[in-house]
């Protein structure tokens, strides 16, 4: 049986939409290889700013386009969302292990 690889940056933003009171919101838009990000925002204007916010680093992150300010990660999201979101980014590098070595 082979193993299928799942890009990186598509564990990252699983993780970040797997944040405990959103992933019950974003599930609906997740595919097996991609999301439904016009889906997801429109789920996304009825959420907590904090959960938007989220979506839409997650977005970022996916697609390489800039919508978020790095001032926003910083002072809009809560320490449980930054944490995450640090940890999301971490694993779209690679492993923590292979992050730490290279610095």
């Amino acid at each position: 049986m082979s193993e299928r690889r799942v890009p990186l940056e598509y564990r990252a933003v699983l993780y970040i939409l797997g944040t405990p009171g959103l992933w019950e919101r974003a599930a609906p838009y997740v595919r097996s290889d991609d999301l439904d990000w016009n889906g997801l925002f429109e789920e996304a204007r009825t959420m907590s700013g904090g959960q938007t916010l989220l979506v839409m680093i997650a977005y970022e992150l996916w697609t390489a386009e800039k919508t978020v300010g790095l001032w926003e990660i910083v002072r809009r999201l809560d320490a449980g969302a930054f944490a995450r979101v640090v940890e999301a980014l971490v694993m779209s590098r690679g492993s923590f292990e292979e992050t730490l070595r290279a610095a």
